[in-house]
């Protein structure tokens, strides 16, 4: 017992709670030089800097309890960081990743958060006590040695000093580093100065595109009832839909009753790994190279249907968060977000629900030419929520935590979400087939999703670097007989074009305005699948930063190249 409190009484001294808090907040420093692509000189400044600086700094005062509290926002992005870290292997906290603590809805939040007790009680070991501790001290006055403070300065100045030599060694030997992007928490800071940077913006996003217009107007026949609808996907990947040579049945209907009316295109990619940016590109006419600062002063495809005559819907089967989604679904004349309580108020709603919301829409609607967004439900983690008990195809499907050892139950649960979607597709299909006339329908994922697949032990989406399993979405173009019998090079397009590598978030919108026959100066025809003229782009993603590079500056790894190369030579050869 003696012993015990000795030991307790050693780490309960100002010196050694400086020592050890001064350790903590270089955690995430010390981890990033290991998960990160750094060149010696860079992991030296990025772990010689911040220690001098932080050194020097928690030498400013004798009373360290305040001093470990003056640090706090350091001591939660350093909780936040590791956290990031074990969830998706590598990067600092990116600018998508506090938009996401805004944009994400609380429940699946939790769903994730649940699934990572392991890290969040590290995190809480590693940091809770010492906060605790520095409280009593701070209370109690217990201070700091002038001697002790005087030497811990002269050596935080030391350290600092090395590390701005080799800061200079960095910048001169590598033009790509900068210290605004890869030294932590240097970078964590800039990244937080865009994402309050987008908040103010999206604030302002009703003042800065008033006066938007897309010039729209119909170059098809006034007396042709049309309805399109455009579906939005929710972490669907291509390679779980059984329409492109997955072994297991998650698309029957699409395979089975719509085999010779739809066309996939095996190769699609997104530009994005987030939704709150991927799905304003689907919808809008941006593309990755002009996304930026374009965003907050664009309106979306459903502005575009109204100006050329057709009567818009707008029905998500998820919650508002305040982004670009609601701006662009409140344009429609019909907004319907039914889980909320100015909606249906259904709380556990699933893509049955918007099956069913869709169709008595639809047995109402009296409108001639008529275009409906639907935003699913679809296959967001946790995978089991995403679907009722009854519909369960794959079983067993229930896990306790999200683990590799887990993996075989995860996909379970995550082909029924699949199933789920081709149930949704089906039904809206039959609703179109009863409506007659000229109707089309065009279905993408925003993103994808990593569950455990190789080696990386990789898990979910929105990582800060995307993986090819991120980024590989279902694309699907239905037509009715009536569209086809009315515009057959459109249709012989689609199948011609149906082996081509497709970019989703260019392509959703102009294909669908080509299809209606829509014509606005905003629209690029060269981009619709639809078009004869379709031309394959360069693969490309939208950054962080909002910057549009190639998939190799996106951080895509060799696994992910060789991925990307066995899609396309296994579509070639087809």
């Amino acid at each position: 017992m003696k012993r015990f409190k000795d030991i307790l009484s050693l780490f309960s001294t100002p010196r050694t709670i400086f020592i050890m808090f001064l350790c903590a907040l270089m955690v995430p420093n010390v981890i990033l030089s290991f998960t990160e692509q750094l060149s010696p000189a860079a992991i030296a400044v990025n772990i010689l800097l911040p220690l001098g600086v932080y050194w020097v700094l928690m030498t400013l005062s004798p009373n360290v309890g305040r001093t470990v509290w003056l640090f706090f926002p350091l001591v939660f992005l350093a909780a936040f960081q590791i956290v990031l870290i074990s969830l998706y292997g590598r990067s600092v906290i990116a600018v998508d990743m506090f938009l996401n603590l805004t944009t994400t809805n609380p429940g699946e939040a939790g769903e994730l958060l649940s699934n990572m007790w392991q890290t969040l009680l590290f995190v809480i070991l590693l940091y809770m006590p010492l906060l605790g501790v520095s409280v009593v001290m701070w209370r109690k006055g217990m201070t700091l040695k002038p001697d002790f403070l005087r030497n811990s300065r002269r050596h935080g100045m030391i350290v600092a000093v090395a590390g701005l030599v080799m800061l200079a060694v960095c910048v001169s030997a590598d033009k790509v580093w900068s210290a605004r992007n890869d030294i932590y928490p240097l970078n964590v800071g800039y990244n937080i100065s865009l994402a309050v940077d987008h908040s103010i913006k999206l604030e302002h996003y009703a003042e800065t595109s008033r006066g938007f217009t897309f010039g729209a107007s119909s170059t098809h026949p006034d007396s042709l009832h049309e309805t399109y609808v455009l579906v939005i996907g929710e972490t669907s990947r291509a390679d779980h839909w059984q329409i492109n040579g997955y072994s297991r049945p998650t698309t029957p209907m699409l395979a089975d009753e719509y085999a010779d009316e739809i066309v996939s295109f095996p190769r699609a990619m997104s530009e994005s790994n987030t939704t709150h940016k991927s799905v304003p590109l689907m919808l809008s006419h941006l593309t990755p190279v002009n996304y930026g600062d374009s965003i907050y002063r664009v309106k979306s495809i459903i502005t575009a249907f109204k100006e050329a005559g057709y009567a818009t819907a707008f029905i998500s089967c998820q919650r508002r968060n305040g982004s670009f989604i609601d701006f662009f679904g409140e344009e429609a004349d019909t907004c319907l977000f039914i889980r909320e309580p100015d909606g249906l108020a259904v709380s556990d709603a699933n893509d049955m629900t918007l099956a069913r919301v869709f169709e008595r829409f639809m047995a109402c609607d009296k409108a001639k030419k008529r275009l409906v967004v639907l935003h699913t439900y679809g296959s967001h983690f946790d995978y089991r929520e995403r679907y009722p008990r009854e519909y369960a195809r794959f079983i067993p499907d229930s896990y306790d935590e999200a683990g590799s050892k887990q993996r075989s139950v995860l996909i379970n649960a995550y082909d029924n979400t699949i199933a789920m979607t081709d149930r949704l597709l089906d039904r809206v299909l039959i609703t179109l087939k009863r409506r007659h006339g000229i109707a089309a329908m065009l279905y993408t994922s925003d993103h994808g999703e990593d569950i455990f697949d190789d080696d990386r032990s990789l898990f979910l989406h929105a990582s800060p670097c995307p993986s090819f399993y991120q980024l590989h979405v279902p694309f699907v173009v239905w037509l009715s007989r009536g569209y086809r019998a009315h515009y057959p090079m459109a249709a012989g397009a689609l199948h011609d074009n149906r082996s081509k590598a497709v970019s989703t978030n260019t392509c959703f919108f102009n294909t669908a305005i080509d299809l209606a026959g829509i014509s606005t100066h905003r629209a690029d025809c060269n981009r619709s699948v639809a078009s004869v003229n379709f031309k394959s782009q360069p693969r490309r993603y939208l950054n962080d930063h909002n910057r549009c590079v190639t998939l190799d500056q996106s951080g895509f790894t060799d696994i992910d190249r060789r991925l990307l190369e066995a899609l396309d030579k296994d579509i070639s050869e087809k």
